[in-house]
């Protein structure tokens, strides 16, 4: 059994409300110990001076999937992606993360058809553990139990669907808006609004999802992307559907240890005018929501990986890009082009300024998980720099003047003197992602029993002022001494060892009634009438060595 002590470490746990204490971390077959089972063989690290932390986990990223696999066939010939992106290969993805501490990822976008392809993916990304989010919020084998409000044969399918997948949670995305133009040519202005081929909304989509995802207990919320980000249309969307679940009589599950029941992607997106104030009363008065951040970087050029067709429209006028367009039979569309941030656009300088603002507003931090939608508005490299932006008010000011000089919240962020403490940055980076995902106890902390995942920064951060002194904090995070992974040390200085293999984690559901096997009868009898396959093709079969259960 490998063993592992990391001594004299200045610690920040804050699950376990440690904040700058000097504690030793003992690790013993992947797990944190209070005592190792014998003296024997033990490896050792002396972090005296230096700050340990738990490693940091990405709630939504968009690294396995055949859209990116798209955006690598853009990208072929494309010198300034090439020469950004590293051509987006899976080792250099999982080195780029490991860098920069990250132990964990989340795929946040798979359809169930396609899930092979991000299987494949994950068995080749090294070290990294990974969970990716099925989307049924356009199958129409549901469309009767959206309909009904018929919550348990929802649940039923689900549950049967993540099982054959092997997907760990729910991703909520545009439910139903390509069956309103399938051309392409119209949108859906309202989304109380029933279609054309269906006697339901997508309210009653988001609704519903949500109802499913308690009743079966996932370790995650359901987990929304609210159609029209980035244009005007969001902010009213986002409203609408928070309204929603917020007077619905949602309960969370009781034996689920997150809070929320509602998770909002990129929450930086949908307020364009640059006014969150509504987003983050919200967020404050209630326990139901959080929110990942989706930080822009302003990389020189960006992957757009989406479902929405409103950003993709938007996008493609005029842009000269090519464009990789996928409709896929009844379960969505996805788009994939290039594109291109602007410091000087009015727009791209109110998303980064809105990711900030939510940052700093959002009274419980326990409620913002930080991320850069990857790739979509940034580069997982950037995290020392984000990590600046937040902890620091010379840093935050020093960029903004790099910005349109327009943008509704400058004023305010050159104003305000608060910033998150070195504390604040370890929960949401790491303790709070953790957390939403329903992984607090083995992730984002280092108690007892939790895996040895953790990160070890040439810093002492008890003696200087992080606000002040943010240069050595950035270097610290841009060169990071040590990244442990289940106790293996994976980053030694400047050396990456990616001989280990992470786990796909998984949700195994226990819920059956009467009625499950007729259920599921009729649901591969829909899939043979309906669609080009088999319902039972769509089966996973992925070796128990790749594999990590919740249930």
């Amino acid at each position: 059994m490998d063993k592992l002590i990391i001594k004299n470490g200045l610690i920040f746990d804050p699950v376990n409300k440690i904040e700058g204490e000097i504690i030793d971390i003992l690790i013993e077959d992947g797990k944190i110990v209070d005592k190792h089972s014998s003296q024997s063989d033990i490896k050792e690290i002396d972090a005296k001076g230096k700050t340990v932390i738990p490693a940091a986990v990405d709630i939504h990223c968009h690294v396995a999937s055949q859209q990116l696999n798209f955006s690598r066939l853009l990208g072929t010939n494309n010198k300034k992606f090439q020469a950004t992106w590293n051509g987006l290969t899976l080792n250099n993805i999982a080195q780029d993360y490991i860098s920069n501490g990250y132990t964990l990822i989340l795929e946040a976008n798979v359809f169930p058809s396609l899930s092979k392809t991000t299987v494949f993916d994950f068995k080749n990304i090294p070290i990294l553990d990974k969970a990716m989010l099925i989307n049924v919020s356009n199958l129409w084998p549901l469309e009767l139990e959206f309909q009904r409000g018929k919550i348990e044969d929802i649940a039923i399918f689900i549950q049967d669907l993540l099982r054959k997948v092997k997907g760990f949670g729910i991703k909520v995305y545009n439910p139903f808006e390509n069956e309103f133009d399938w051309n392409y040519s119209s949108y859906r202005e309202d989304l109380s609004k029933s279609g054309r081929l269906f006697n339901f909304n997508a309210l009653d989509v988001y609704e519903n999802i949500t109802k499913c995802v308690e009743f079966l207990g996932l370790p995650h919320s359901s987990h929304a992307h609210i159609e029209g980000y980035e244009t005007e249309q969001a902010k009213t969307n986002l409203i609408s559907v928070l309204k929603r679940i917020n007077s619905s009589d949602i309960k969370k599950n009781n034996r689920l240890s997150r809070n929320q029941i509602f998770h909002i992607a990129h929450a930086s997106a949908y307020n364009i005018d640059g006014d969150n104030t509504e987003l983050i009363k919200i967020v404050n008065q209630t326990n139901k929501f959080d929110l990942d951040l989706g930080f822009l970087t302003f990389n020189d050029i960006n992957p757009l990986i989406t479902s929405d067709k409103r950003l993709i429209e938007k996008e493609n006028k005029g842009n000269g890009n090519h464009l990789i367009r996928e409709a896929i039979e009844f379960e969505g569309d996805t788009f994939i082009i290039f594109r291109e941030f602007n410091k000087k656009n009015r727009i791209h300088a109110i998303i980064w300024a809105n990711a900030l603002e939510l940052a700093l507003k959002i009274e419980d931090k326990w409620k913002v998980q930080l991320n850069v939608n990857f790739p979509n508005y940034g580069n997982i490299i950037d995290i020392p720099k984000i990590a600046s932006w937040l902890m620091s008010t010379d840093a935050r000011n020093n960029f903004i003047d790099s910005l349109d000089s327009n943008f509704p919240s400058k004023a305010f962020l050159q104003s305000v003197s608060n910033y998150l403490t070195f504390n604040d940055f370890v929960i949401i980076s790491r303790a709070s992602p953790a957390k939403s995902l329903g992984m607090g106890k083995s992730k984002g902390n280092l108690g007892l029993g939790a895996d040895g995942d953790l990160n070890i920064l040439n810093i002492n951060i008890n003696e200087i002022d992080t606000n002040k002194d943010i240069e050595q904090v950035k270097r610290a995070l841009i060169d990071i001494d040590y990244v442990i992974k289940a106790g293996n040390i994976i980053k030694k200085k400047e050396k990456i060892d990616l001989s280990y293999q992470g786990k796909i984690f998984w949700f195994n559901g226990k819920t059956e009634t009467k009625d499950s096997s007729f259920i599921m009868s009729k649901k591969k009898e829909f899939y043979q009438k309906y669609y080009s396959i088999f319902y039972d093709s769509q089966n996973n079969l992925i070796e128990d060595i790749y594999l990590r259960e919740m249930s």
